[in-house]
């Protein structure tokens, strides 16, 4: 049986008397690609905030099992989480925008390196090494996402396209047992759409690296998800394999308002 890589339980998320998670478990397992939909405010983005230490929700528990053991997610500092393998990008890009691809993931490999305020200033041979690793690691990951012939171009002049790879190559270039991706294809074009999907699979087939997404565009997620969740209102409301989601009633009245599942099956 596979090992749970990420393990949610009873998670409530409370700003005021505002809840944006209501009573949450889910787990998503070592290896999988998993997919939370859901309608706008159903809480998804709160949840991948909860996964990656930016919330702390009120009540429950968040454990992630990566390499160096388990970790409680609650309480921890974003770095930290990002530290023990979990990466993630935006829906709004987060690039450095007047910086290269080539340095926007750069930076990404020199913050898991570590290496320090001294040891950067002395530039020792621990330091000309680190920046050779760091510097191969980022010439990879750019050949890995289709980007070295604009490695030297700056990420605010790539294409809509291209910012979502660079930002996938960022993340990867911490080293992560997972990635979440939120709202990978937000603003693409079909073709960059099916560009998308392929490298999405790569990440986790040749690097074996989990993938985690939110994602609106359910073509895409029906054909990448191996299973889903769905949330409305801030709960859990479906759990299951993409066939089990698209005719499940309580997803389609969600997304429609309707129990109508052959008016729904369409747009799921």
């Amino acid at each position: 049986m596979t090992s749970p890589l990420f393990e949610v339980q009873n998670v409530t998320l409370r700003f005021g008397g505002v809840v944006s998670l209501n009573n949450v478990s889910m787990h998503q397992n070592r290896g999988e690609i998993l997919a939370v939909i859901g309608p706008n405010g159903a809480g998804k983005t709160s949840l991948f905030n909860s996964l990656t230490g930016v919330y702390a929700p009120q009540e429950g528990s968040i454990t992630f099992n990566g390499e160096h053991g388990a970790l409680s997610i609650i309480g921890k500092k974003p770095y930290r989480v990002n530290a023990a393998g979990v990466a993630r990008t935006f829906q709004a890009s987060r690039m450095f925008s007047a910086m290269t691809a080539f340095e926007n993931v750069k930076i990404g490999a020199e913050s898991h390196k570590g290496l320090g305020v001294v040891g950067a200033m002395l530039r020792g041979p621990s330091t000309r090494r680190h920046e050779r690793e760091t510097d191969e690691r980022a010439w990879s990951l750019l050949r890995f996402v289709g980007l070295e012939q604009q490695a030297n171009t700056l990420s605010a002049s790539l294409n809509y396209g291209a910012r979502r790879r660079l930002e996938i190559a960022r993340g990867l270039a911490t080293s992560p047992s997972v990635l979440l991706l939120d709202e990978p294809a937000a603003g693409t074009n079909p073709a960059e759409k099916n560009e998308l999907t392929t490298l999405i699979r790569r990440v986790r087939d040749e690097m074996g690296v989990s993938i985690l997404l939110i994602e609106h565009d359910m073509k895409l997620v029906m054909s990448l998800a191996e299973r889903l969740y769905v949330l409305n209102f801030g709960s859990v409301i479906a759990e299951g394999a993409p066939d089990e989601i698209r005719s499940n009633p309580a997803v389609i009245e969600a997304y429609l308002g309707s129990s109508d599942a052959g008016t729904a099956q369409g747009g799921l």
